[in-house]
């Protein structure tokens, strides 16, 4: 695997751990939404993905899957599998689009099935898969480009088509809750993409977009 297609690869793997997290704001059994710990555990994932520390990765697909979706501890690890083999899929420069998208199917069917979402999986994986290929676009263009600059508006919007699929919220919390999102992503993109300044003045950065995400959909009435 090329060392770009790793780059792109960092922050696919947690996408959809992401996309648990925001979904959670639906569940009706589980304990209190918490926006500010959500958002700590998946900085935690991109930073633990940046170290290439598998491991810690995998155990907080785990356990965000069993806390954010209430699924038990079997379905939440064969469903972290699912999100493991769907960014296996993706990331190589040669990809396999449809492998990706089937085992996001896979994933979404499970997440749906724990947390009562509304959406069907086939339609959640295909926003899913959507997003990345955005952010795929973006992250490949800002390392490229002498500025390492670029418009995430088309990221932005991918994201809040699939917030929009996830969970209930005003249209105004879904537009924050996607821009910060958005913001987060570029963010991980500078570190994981070799140019940022200061590596960890962007990972606070990150956790604190994260957490505006959240909260936008959280505090939503």
């Amino acid at each position: 695997m090329s060392r770009r297609a790793r780059v792109i690869g960092a922050g696919l793997l947690i996408a959809a751990v992401l996309a648990a997290g925001f979904a959670a704001v639906r569940r009706q059994d589980c304990a209190a939404f918490d926006p500010d710990r959500v958002a700590y555990l998946e900085k935690a994932g991109w930073e633990a993905y940046y170290a290439r520390n598998w491991g810690q990765v995998f155990a907080l697909m785990v356990q965000l899957n069993h806390t954010q979706f209430c699924m038990s501890w079997l379905d939440a690890a064969t469903a972290a599998v699912d999100i493991a083999r769907a960014a296996a899929a993706f990331a190589p420069v040669d990809n396999d689009v449809a492998a990706a998208q089937e085992h996001l199917t896979r994933f979404y069917a499970k997440a749906r099935n724990a947390a009562g979402l509304e959406s069907d999986a086939a339609t959640l994986a295909a926003l899913e898969l959507d997003y990345w290929l955005v952010h795929r676009a973006l992250a490949v263009a800002r390392q490229a480009a002498p500025d390492h600059a670029g418009d995430i508006t088309p990221m932005t919007a991918s994201l809040e088509r699939l917030h929009a699929a996830l969970f209930d919220a005003p249209p105004t919390a879904l537009r924050r809750s996607a821009a910060a999102r958005a913001e987060a992503a570029a963010t991980v993109d500078r570190i994981t993409g070799g140019y940022s300044a200061d590596i960890a003045a962007d990972w606070e950065s990150i956790e604190q977009h994260l957490r505006r995400a959240y909260r936008a959909v959280a505090d939503a009435p």
